[in-house]
């Protein structure tokens, strides 16, 4: 089941409605119609993005029901080919522990978002971690991603101020899945980052459904 705490993401409801159907008119008669259509199934995608010097590491993972399908997982830098990016697209490999190295062109990006299609996207700090993405589909495609979407940050913020109010607030993925106990392997790497986001969300969905029983 899809999670009602996306509506309370930006463009998530209203704001997400009008401009979904906004650029669903502007697209209706390109290729991308469909993704601004809505979606009707049980799968999320849990998305980690990474941009420094001219390349982007990208990970998106389907999260089906309590499944997460790491090996059918989209997993790419992105880069812009600027001068001396080969060092950069290295430490990117490196420190992002992403193999597959892609141009950022539309190319690259249009398989991106057919992967993701319109099913809803999850992450942690899921705004700023889209925003270089997001600026390079406008430049690239003409559009951000219109995909309903949960921050998990937030989500973890709700959960934990309702059962310890004076807590601080973590910023911090690491701290979060500690908070939590749930087990993970090293976060702000991109394909580890979108699947321990996505399990940090079915943890506070399960709490969420035990608080209720």
């Amino acid at each position: 089941m899809i999670s009602r705490h996306y509506l309370d993401a930006p463009f998530g409801w209203l704001g997400g409605l009008l401009r979904r159907e906004s650029e669903r008119r502007r697209y209706q008669a390109s290729p991308y119609a469909w993704l601004f259509q809505p979606y009707l199934g049980n799968e999320l995608v849990a998305l980690a993005c990474f941009a420094h010097h001219g390349v982007m590491s990208v990970a998106a993972v389907t999260l089906r029901k309590h499944q997460l399908l790491t090996s059918r997982a989209w997993v790419a830098a992105l880069s812009e080919g600027v001068r001396d990016s080969g060092a950069a697209e290295r430490r990117h490999q490196l420190l992002y522990n992403v193999e597959t190295t892609l141009p950022l062109n539309v190319e690259s990006l249009r398989s991106l978002v057919e992967f993701i299609g319109n099913r809803p996207v999850i992450g942690w700090q899921l705004e700023q971690r889209l925003a270089p993405l997001e600026q390079q589909l406008r430049c690239h495609l003409g559009f951000g991603l219109p995909n309903a979407r949960v921050d998990v940050t937030k989500l973890h913020q709700r959960h934990l101020r309702r059962l310890h109010p004076q807590a601080e607030q973590v910023d911090e993925l690491a701290q979060a899945l500690a908070c939590w106990q749930v087990p993970s392997q090293a976060p702000q790497r991109a394909l580890e980052d979108a699947t321990a986001s996505a399990l940090l969300y079915l943890r506070l969905q399960r709490n969420e459904v035990d608080a209720v029983s």
